[in-house]
């Protein structure tokens, strides 16, 4: 188990470069070994922590902010099921008349407007945020990202999330371009762009934005990374998920389920 590695991390940490040197040779290569192959787990676990919680600020930040544009910018319109009824009668009374002369005495012009702008809001919230999203992270985070990129390696034991480790190679060879809009031919779409993101991402003449593209890959990426169905190399908590299993699972998988 991990257990005596974890007290090898615990001690070698705790010990002086001089007690270090009283141990022979040997034994100090295999306690370093032992304690620079943990140190690398345990940074690049918190790289993925870093990513991930990056990810989930980015989103939680700008629905606050959105939800609260909303409450300051719309006026909520109490009675609309009561207020349709007499715009409805009003019509019915006098069909051919004008709007301002028919509608308006019942609901009030500024009414109607409140009305269509709260709906407005509300059909466009996830676009909204979106495009809050893309703006926080366009303006700051997305710097950091071929970084972060050109050091870990993601993976996946299965097929489903195949497709977001392909979007990821894509994007590492997409930072050498300076485009922010490119064809599609040859970006991964199908397993990797939510329905409801895909008018965000894919343009009129079906060329993609790319860092609404990064923003959307992450996202998946994370939600992945959560539910360990991608892994990264080298990591501990994040590491391989068939490494806990049992080592005789193959042959009893039967009796193990």
């Amino acid at each position: 188990g991990k257990t005596w590695i974890d007290q090898i991390v615990r001690r070698v940490g705790a010990e002086k470069a001089s007690e270090m040197r009283r141990h022979a040779p040997r034994r100090q290569l295999g306690l370093h070994t032992v304690f620079l192959m943990m140190r690398e787990a345990q940074i690049i676990d918190g790289m993925i922590d870093l990513l991930v919680e990056t990810i989930h600020k980015i989103g939680v930040r700008s629905k606050r902010k959105v939800v609260a544009g909303i409450a300051r910018d719309i006026e909520k319109v109490y009675g609309k099921e009561r207020l349709l009824v007499d715009i409805a009668g009003a019509a019915i009374e006098a069909p051919g008349g004008r709007v301002c002369d028919v509608i308006f005495p019942v609901a009030g012009k500024e009414k109607l407007a409140a009305i269509v702008k709260e709906h407005r809001a509300k059909g466009t919230l996830e676009r909204r945020i979106y495009q809050v999203m893309r703006g926080s992270y366009a303006g700051h985070y997305r710097r950091i990202l071929p970084k972060l990129l050109s050091v870990l390696e993601f993976r996946s034991n299965n097929a489903v999330p195949r497709p977001v480790l392909g979007a990821l190679d894509w994007i590492r060879r997409a930072f050498e371009s300076g485009c922010r809009v490119v064809p599609r031919n040859g970006v991964p779409i199908e397993g990797v762009i939510p329905p409801k993101w895909r008018g965000a991402i894919i343009g009129k003449h079906g060329r993609i934005n790319r860092i609404s593209y990064e923003l959307c890959v992450l996202s998946q990426l994370r939600d992945r990374i959560r539910a360990k169905e991608i892994w990264v190399v080298g990591a501990d908590r994040y590491r391989n998920p068939d490494d806990d299993l049992p080592k005789d699972f193959e042959s009893r998988r039967a009796a193990y389920y």
